[in-house]
């Protein structure tokens, strides 16, 4: 354990760095007015006016649909426009406060999907870092093998966003009603010859909810675990019908999975790393 933290420690610090000297470049390129690939078709007293600028208002004019092409006429129409609205701005024009609010509005969004999508870039950067070895996935399978190789016959009671419902039916199931009758509650008028709609058959370990593991694995035939909070509001009551071991779950089976798990708890433990050190490196202020 203390390996592996020293090895996210190390790679967070490495990252920290390569990071910086983005932002530091970054920084000096905003000093450009256009990007190097953005195609400048014209400039209105050194504004750019570009091929994207183009696409956009082509898009709007075609309903959303794809523009092809650059039409001398809409290029035309976007001078006259960047025009006016220099000297709209020279005439102090851009104070107004219903300008202003749109503005603002629209700055807003802009930022909003910036940040998501940096957000995202970042993520995706972080998890490519997150290296996983052999050794590391064959020591995971031997430690957790009788749980991996565990097939799991689950019954549930499950909830959306109504907590209330959730207690009530874990009150019951205290009271001593059965199980299935408490879970058949939200499905009034069933037909009998179909399958029990609660009763989710044999699952794997890695089909199972997050939020479950550690709880239901551990249950023993004909258990039933207490209320089981999961993300997105999320509730659930789990029963154990039954649980068998299958051999045909192998290191060699379960491999690809184990993989991707193991990354990504990598990649979750580097993330929180990196942004415990960003948060105390960077100078946040609250108005109050």
């Amino acid at each position: 354990m203390i390996l592996q933290k020293s090895i996210v420690l190390i790679i967070a610090v490495v990252l920290l760095a390569t990071l910086a000297s983005c932002t530091e470049k970054r920084e000096a390129n905003q000093k450009a007015a256009v990007d190097d690939q953005v195609k400048v078709l014209a400039t209105v007293n050194d504004v750019p006016i570009t091929e994207y600028d183009v696409k956009f208002r082509l898009r709007k004019v075609a309903g959303g649909g794809e523009a092809h092409g650059v039409s001398p006429n809409v290029l035309q129409t976007l001078v006259r426009d960047e025009l006016i609205s220099q000297k709209a701005v020279q005439l102090g024009l851009d104070k107004k406060p219903e300008y202003r609010q749109k503005l603002y509005d629209i700055e807003s969004q802009f930022r909003a999907f910036q940040r998501q999508e940096m957000a995202n870039l970042y993520r995706r950067y972080v998890r490519e870092k997150a290296e996983v070895t052999d050794a590391e996935v064959r020591e995971y399978f031997e430690k957790n093998a009788k749980q991996l190789q565990t097939k799991f016959h689950v019954l549930q009671i499950f909830y959306k966003g109504k907590y209330d419902e959730i207690v009530k039916a874990h009150q019951d199931l205290k009271k001593g009603m059965p199980f299935e009758k408490v879970a058949a509650r939200r499905f009034a008028g069933l037909p009998d010859n179909i399958k029990a709609p609660w009763d989710l058959g044999e699952m794997s370990w890695n089909q199972m909810p997050t939020s479950w593991q550690g709880i239901v694995d551990r249950l023993e035939p004909g258990q039933v675990t207490d209320i089981i909070k999961g993300e997105n509001d999320r509730f659930w009551i789990i029963k154990l019908a039954g649980k068998r071991v299958d051999p045909k779950i192998t290191f060699a089976t379960e491999k690809e999975k184990l993989v991707e798990i193991l990354r990504q708890q990598k990649a979750d433990a580097l993330y929180k790393t990196m942004l415990d050190e960003m948060k105390e490196k960077a100078k946040i202020v609250y108005a109050k």
